[in-house]
């Protein structure tokens, strides 16, 4: 059973994203308590600042999208993994809270020079590491051999799973695309980085 704290805590995170994606990282802490119905004391007391509360609500989006070490946490073939996440990731990246506080970030980044780096760390340079490590402990277990490091191989997936679908909705557009033209440009992606590495699909 959730514990008192654990509840006050998420209805934090969900006021906090909310507000996030909506008004952009000049939120005050004081419109978050309120929108959470908790004290600001109670905000600080979960979250000792802004920054924090701001990368934990990215985190805690990529954690319920399980674009996080959970994707791999499994025995799997690589092609199967790699496409599943590839769909969860560009799923994430169209959900309309993502493309809202991207949208912000990038708008406030005049205002709020710290804000790139905070968003970075907390989202794309937290997704490349988990990739990175499975595609390393797949080296490790000879299933795959890239012609980079781990860390070059994840980077070029990631970008390549944004897609027509991400880079028109980052423009505010809608790619027209259906599903399943969706799942077919991932799998393409993946196949095409499977070969690219020498690796039979």
């Amino acid at each position: 059973m959730i514990s008192r704290s654990e509840r006050k805590r998420e209805q934090i995170l969900k006021a906090a994203g909310k507000l996030f994606a909506e008004h952009g990282y000049g939120v005050s802490m004081d419109a978050i308590s309120k929108a959470a119905n908790v004290s600001k004391q109670t905000v600080y007391a979960h979250f000792k600042t802004k920054d924090l509360l701001f990368e934990t609500c990215i985190q805690s989006k990529c954690v319920s999208n399980r674009i996080d070490e959970n994707a791999f946490n499994t025995d799997a073939p690589l092609r199967e993994v790699l496409l599943e996440f590839g769909i969860r990731f560009q799923n994430m990246l169209l959900d309309e809270g993502v493309q809202q506080t991207y949208r912000n970030a990038i708008s406030q980044l005049e205002l709020h020079p710290d804000l790139a780096s905070l968003y970075l760390e907390s989202g794309p340079k937290t997704t490349n590491r988990v990739l990175s490590d499975y595609l390393s402990r797949k080296i490790d277990l000879g299933e795959l051999s890239l012609q980079g490091t781990a860390e070059e191989g994840a980077m070029q997936l990631l970008l390549l799973f944004h897609g027509k679908a991400v880079y028109w909705a980052n423009l505010g557009e809608d790619s027209g695309e259906t599903l399943e033209e969706r799942a077919a440009y991932i799998e393409s992606c993946v196949d095409l980085f499977l070969k690219g590495n020498g690796h039979r699909v």
